[in-house]
């Protein structure tokens, strides 16, 4: 017990401090996401708070506020795919193979999950959604929200990565990221096509799911190091440039 309890709090080893964290907080991010659906699932105070709110932003609403939230919300579609296509890209052009395909299955895996929450919770959108709504599509969580919140944070750490950023070029990173994030989760309070539960609930799914991507990402990474030090002749095979330090930047 006592070994297993040093192991997972070696600050150096990429399966010990970090990885205890990374499962604190995930478990910390599916227990806030189970208490806000069932406040959700149960039509409680929480729902009618949501629709005070929304009647709220409908009301205080002006043109040039809609038409500026409108060009932000962008962002979060289809803005987020057009910058998954172009970072994969890049990431193919400086040979980071293991990035690339970490990027592609945690944002595909991303838009996948919150396809299954939208059906499974089966929520209808707010009243006044019906204008800047293409198609029919249920309201929690807020796609834009999780999406932007798994590309951009995703973004930072892939980059850094790549880049070898860390410290306060890392944090300036995700500062920016959340700003960005956040803005897109507001510009759907604004245009009321989504409760500010539904964007609460995208930033928390998206948050878990960054969590247990970057958690696979270091475990995977850690076991592809251990190997290449058994065995030196499978360097650069199909992992060329991929740093095997990942949390240390």
């Amino acid at each position: 017990l006592r070994r297993f309890a040093r192991a997972r709090l070696d600050r150096k080893s990429e399966l010990g401090l970090r990885l205890t964290i990374n499962v604190i907080l995930f478990a910390a991010a599916i227990w806030a996401f189970a208490g806000l659906l069932e406040e959700v699932l149960d039509n409680a105070t929480l729902v009618e708070w949501d629709v005070r709110l929304n009647a709220w932003a409908h009301m205080h609403a002006t043109t040039a506020g809609l038409q500026f939230f409108h060009y932000v919300t962008l962002v979060g579609s289809p803005g987020v795919w057009v910058i998954t296509a172009l970072f994969a890209l890049w990431l193919l052009w400086r040979h980071e193979h293991f990035l690339f395909w970490a990027w592609i299955a945690s944002n595909v895996g991303g838009g996948l999950l919150q396809l299954l929450l939208k059906a499974t919770v089966h929520r209808h959108r707010p009243q006044y959604a019906a204008r800047y709504l293409h198609g029919q599509s249920y309201s929690f969580p807020s796609g834009h929200t999780m999406s932007a919140t798994i590309c951009w944070s995703l973004m930072v750490v892939c980059a850094g990565l790549s880049l070898g950023w860390h410290g306060r070029r890392r944090a300036k990173l995700y500062v920016a990221s959340t700003i960005l994030v956040l803005a897109i989760g507001f510009s759907r309070l604004y245009l009321g096509v989504h409760y500010p539960s539904d964007v609460i609930g995208g930033l928390i799914a998206g948050t878990a799911w960054v969590v247990l991507c970057t958690t696979a990402m270091r475990i995977v990474d850690s076991t592809e190091a251990a190997r290449e030090r058994r065995d030196p002749g499978v360097r650069g095979s199909s992992y060329p440039r991929v740093r095997h330090d990942l949390g240390k930047r």
